[in-house]
């Protein structure tokens, strides 16, 4: 189930990094999310309900749910992911999809064929490989304060479909000019990605605002896995002091259960 959680992974940080394009100001924000439950290869996930708290800053993110963190420092171009409860953490470049094509790499023996290698690196470039449409639609409604408008987005991964519904709202500003710095930055990191990279940057143009409530149905493996993210509250201020530091006393460790 590692490399399902992986894709999901990244579309969380895609949507992170739509945020943080926005930011000219530490930024908190509040979101009520649900994941829906599945099924893969006998093991169960449950369906779960919480609330993820997050300060973004110009180069650092650091997003909260019980007893887990993320901390996404584009200064040190690494993502920390931390788990409270057992005090550990996995540590992962921000161009995670070349390291992972170069492990794989390492692992392949002498005695696997040129096809299969080739297949494994494919499967590797393919779990980085994002393409992302938007539609916008002339739907609106009131959600919580703010009024919204509605975007269909559909991401194509390895793994399977994403189709989300976006209600995003205007009347929370943003910073165009930050937008067009940080998004060349993210391109510059992600070593053979530039690409893609641009295609799906020129994509999220497209939604007007920023999204306050997203409605996900993914397909993968056979079955459909619905999630949603509802913001109910997003501020301007300053972060409390050592918000992104990472927390002494964890243990570095290779797996973990995000």
């Amino acid at each position: 189930m590692q490399f399902i959680k992986t894709g999901i992974l990244s579309i969380f940080l895609i949507c992170l990094f739509f945020f943080v394009s926005l930011v000219h100001a530490d930024i908190f924000m509040k979101q009520k999310v649900h994941q829906g439950g599945m099924q893969f290869m006998g093991q169960t996930q449950e369906p779960t309900d919480q609330v993820r708290t997050t300060w973004l800053s110009k180069d650092k993110i650091r997003s909260d749910e019980p007893g887990k963190s993320i901390i996404m420092r584009l200064d040190e171009k690494k993502i920390y992911m931390l788990d409270h409860e057992k005090k550990e953490y996995v540590v992962m470049p921000l161009d995670f999809g070349e390291k992972m094509s170069k492990e794989m790499q390492k692992e392949m023996g002498e005695d696997m064929s040129e096809k299969d290698k080739q297949a494994m690196m494919d499967m590797a470039r393919g779990m980085t490989n994002v393409e992302v449409t938007v539609t916008p639609t002339s739907e609106t409604k009131k959600i919580g304060e703010w009024n919204c408008k509605k975007y269909i987005q559909t991401m194509k991964m390895m793994m399977g479909t994403t189709t989300t519904q976006i209600w995003a709202t205007k009347e929370i500003k943003m910073d165009e000019d930050l937008y067009g710095q940080l998004s060349a930055a993210m391109m510059g990191m992600q070593s053979g990605t530039q690409g893609f990279m641009g295609d799906m940057m020129s994509e999220l143009k497209k939604i007007e605002g920023i999204p306050v409530l997203t409605e996900t149905s993914m397909m993968m493996m056979g079955q459909e896995i619905k999630s949603s993210s509802e913001l109910i509250e997003f501020r301007e201020g300053t972060a409390p002091a050592g918000t992104f530091d990472f927390p002494e006393g964890y243990k570095q460790t290779e797996n973990m259960g995000f």
